[in-house]
């Protein structure tokens, strides 16, 4: 894979999404709350090689403090290759984009275990730290 050959673009089909989901062994959304999720992202960002998603990353969040990076994914087969790192940049860039001089807002992720020094190298924390516990799931099914 060559960077130069990547596209970036802002919408992905559901069928898209999940496949790329499945593609790192994450859960695939049917897609009544496929559609809910991505039409309530205040940021996407699609990676494409020859028109094809090959990563992918959302922000959701209140809009104004705090914000969450979610579904940060790349294809196995573009894994190790500066793909990932790509894709963050260009999410940290639109996050730094809606700061004003003399604010603050929080940026907050979960890492898929093993790759926090990943997230690290990009200027993110691993919880717990000073004040800050450890952050919590749950997970809801009927």
């Amino acid at each position: 894979m060559n960077i130069e050959n990547i596209t970036l673009n802002h919408s992905i089909t559901i069928d898209e999404y999940n496949d790329l989901r499945a593609s790192v062994d994450f859960i695939t959304i049917r897609e009544n709350r496929a559609r809910i999720a991505l039409d309530h992202s205040l940021y996407t960002l699609i990676a494409r090689e020859n028109g094809r998603p090959v990563g992918m990353a959302r922000v959701v969040g209140d809009g104004g403090y705090v914000y969450f990076i979610c579904d940060v994914i790349v294809r196995p087969s573009h894994q190790s290759q500066g793909l990932g790192r790509y894709i963050i940049e260009h999410v940290l860039s639109w996050l730094e984009s809606q700061v004003d001089e003399g604010e603050t807002i929080m940026v907050n992720l979960m890492s898929a275990l093993n790759k926090e020094p990943f997230y690290e190298k990009l200027g993110f924390h691993t919880r717990p730290f000073s004040d800050h516990g450890s952050g919590m799931s749950r997970w809801i099914s009927r």
